[in-house]
C-alpha cells in the first residue's frame, strides 16, 4: 500500500487479498475449494506472472494430493463399518437360526408324547390332524408333506 509507484486501485485490491494474515488465509481457503481463479489474477496482473507457478504448484499439491490422502481415510473409515455392519448381519442370521432351531426342538418334543426322545410314526401323524400343530408348523414355514418326506428318509 506504500508504494507510490504503483496505482492506488491496484494496491488496493491486493490488499483486499493478501493485506493481512487472516485475509490471506481467507484467500488460500477460497483458493482452495472455491473459486481461486479472482485471487489468482490479482497477484498476475498486479504484481507478478511467478505466481502463476505457485498457485498452479499449490492447487495440484494441496488440492490434489493432500485432499486425495482425506479422502482415501474417510472411505477407508466408511469400509470399516460397512464390515462391520457385514459382521452385525452375521451375527443377526445366527442369531435367527438358533431361534428356528429352538422352536423346531419345541415343535419336535412336543410332538414326543411318549418323552423318550424318539419320534414314532404315530406320535409323527397325530401333527397331521392336529389343526393347532399345522397352524405352528406354519408359523415355522414348514410344509406338512415336506415333514412326511424328511419321517420316510429318517
Amino acid at each position: 500500500l506504500e508504494d507510490e509507484t504503483i496505482d492506488i486501485d491496484e494496491r488496493r485490491s491486493v490488499f483486499r487479498y493478501y493485506g493481512t494474515f487472516t485475509k490471506t488465509i481467507l484467500t488460500m481457503f477460497e483458493v482452495l475449494f472455491a473459486n481461486w481463479a479472482p485471487a489468482c489474477r490479482i497477484l498476475v496482473d498486479h504484481v507478478s506472472d511467478v505466481f502463476i507457478a505457485v498457485f498452479i504448484f499449490y492447487r495440484c499439491l494441496v488440492g490434489f494430493a493432500i485432499l486425495n490422502v482425506v479422502n482415501a481415510v474417510f472411505i477407508q473409515q466408511t469400509m470399516k463399518v460397512a464390515q462391520a455392519d457385514h459382521e452385525y448381519m452375521i451375527v443377526q442370521k445366527q442369531k435367527a437360526a438358533e431361534a428356528y432351531a429352538k422352536k423346531l426342538k419345541a415343535f419336535f418334543r412336543r410332538l414326543d408324547s411318549s418323552g423318550d426322545g424318539f419320534l414314532s410314526w404315530e406320535e409323527f401323524s397325530a401333527m397331521l390332524t392336529d389343526p393347532q400343530l399345522k397352524h405352528w408348523m406354519s408359523t415355522l414355514e414348514i410344509e406338512v408333506h415336506d415333514l412326511v418326506n424328511l419321517f420316510h428318509m429318517i
